[in-house]
């Protein structure tokens, strides 16, 4: 990192290389997001975040380039905090494991990570994607990572006697939707009946819409998802659990009649796509749950303000460059399911959560006032979702 420089008589700064820049009564460091950390004329102090990005017009200034030149050795080792990188406190090493492959779906996380945010937050954030086969919560629950992105039926993990801690409802409504091949459904859903279905983790609200369709668990075939939409064309499965915002995409690109099921065609409302931990990790580390959900949110309002500049990150880092036009599909799908218009990502609430309770108990899923005591993360819970 460059380090900036006072230089008495000239009164605006001069941008160099690398983020240096020379003004007349403080000294800049420009970090890698465009931030300054400001100092003032004591080198000795702690830099200050300054509340804007070094921006443009800047011109080299010979003079300052001089005084860098030659007071740079000097500065850095009365600066403890600019000579001594490992006089900074280390980052603190936690993995997000993901319930499906990289998409747009989980955006927020990847402009956390590359604007910094998490870096800011103390933490070195390793995001992992799910493969086949992968849980989240068991992931999570048992130790090979900090944090995950489930769905409602978190809640069902946690009266199996699995220890989670919902942190932030992301999505205010569930894109989970059952996709099946029209010709496996002609008289309509029920049709499904000892069908060969591929339901992911996390799935248990089409569980529930099932049963509310009349048709309980053990009437359908269920198999492992394989994470490849195909398999319903080729016939490995008359239906598929997916998402309204990332399969429908391909499946209208192959010209293939498929029918929608939306569980809210039953009434089942629920989140999507929560973000959560374990009691283990929040009795032991509050402040890096803190942290990790603070830099998250911050990263998915980023996103949802720049959602371009957020599809061409995913394309560019995480997937491929010929799937920028499918992450634009996602966010606008996205839009009417977060519920940015109204509320904050990650906002929830103790009523919806107990409606979804419910609606689990109606079905023979969960115990009748179940209680949610430790399984709501208090700074997660808002007043009201519309």
């Amino acid at each position: 990192m460059m380090a900036a420089f006072l230089v008495h008589g000239e009164a605006l700064f001069h941008r160099l290389a690398g983020g240096v820049a020379c003004g007349e009564r403080e000294f800049l460091i420009q970090d890698p997001d465009g931030y300054l950390l400001r100092f003032s004329s004591g080198l000795g102090e702690r830099p200050a975040r300054a509340a804007a990005p070094l921006r443009p017009p800047f011109s080299s200034s010979p003079r300052c380039l001089l005084f860098l030149l030659l007071f740079l050795p000097f500065l850095l080792l009365l600066s403890p905090g600019l000579s001594s990188p490992a006089s900074a406190a280390p980052l603190e090493k936690v993995a997000l494991q993901l319930k499906w492959t990289h998409a747009f779906q989980f955006a927020g996380y990847y402009v956390a990570l590359e604007q910094g945010f998490y870096r800011e937050a103390g933490l070195d954030v390793e995001i992992r994607e799910a493969r086949p086969g992968t849980d989240p919560v068991a992931e999570v629950t048992e130790g090979r990572a900090s944090f995950g992105v489930g769905a409602s039926g978190i809640l069902l993990a946690r009266a199996a006697g699995r220890p989670v801690v919902a942190l932030a409802a992301v999505f205010q409504h569930s894109p989970l939707v059952l996709v099946a091949r029209k010709d496996a459904v002609v008289r309509g859903v029920t049709d499904l009946s000892g069908k060969r279905i591929m339901l992911e983790p996390q799935s248990e609200e089409l569980l529930a819409f099932l049963r509310r369709e009349g048709l309980p668990p053990d009437a359908v075939t269920r198999t492992e998802h394989s994470f490849d939409y195909r398999d319903l064309l080729e016939g490995r499965a008359e239906a598929i659990s997916a998402y309204s915002t990332y399969e429908p995409y391909f499946l209208d690109r192959e010209h293939v009649p498929f029918v929608l099921y939306t569980p809210l065609d039953a009434g089942i409302d629920f989140y999507g796509d929560v973000l959560f931990t374990s009691e283990a990790e929040l009795a032991a580390h509050p402040d890096r749950v803190r942290a990790f959900r603070e830099a998250s949110l911050r990263g998915w309002r980023h996103a949802m303000a720049n959602p371009e500049k957020a599809a061409r990150l995913v394309s560019t880092r995480y997937t491929s460059p010929d799937m920028l036009e499918f992450h634009r599909f996602e966010w606008r799908q996205m839009v009417p399911l977060l519920r940015i218009d109204a509320v904050s990502p990650g906002e929830m609430t103790v009523a919806r959560w107990q409606h979804i309770a419910e609606v689990y108990a109606d079905l023979g899923m969960l115990p009748r006032n179940f209680s949610l005591e430790g399984f709501l993360y208090g700074p997660g819970v808002a007043a009201a979702v519309p």
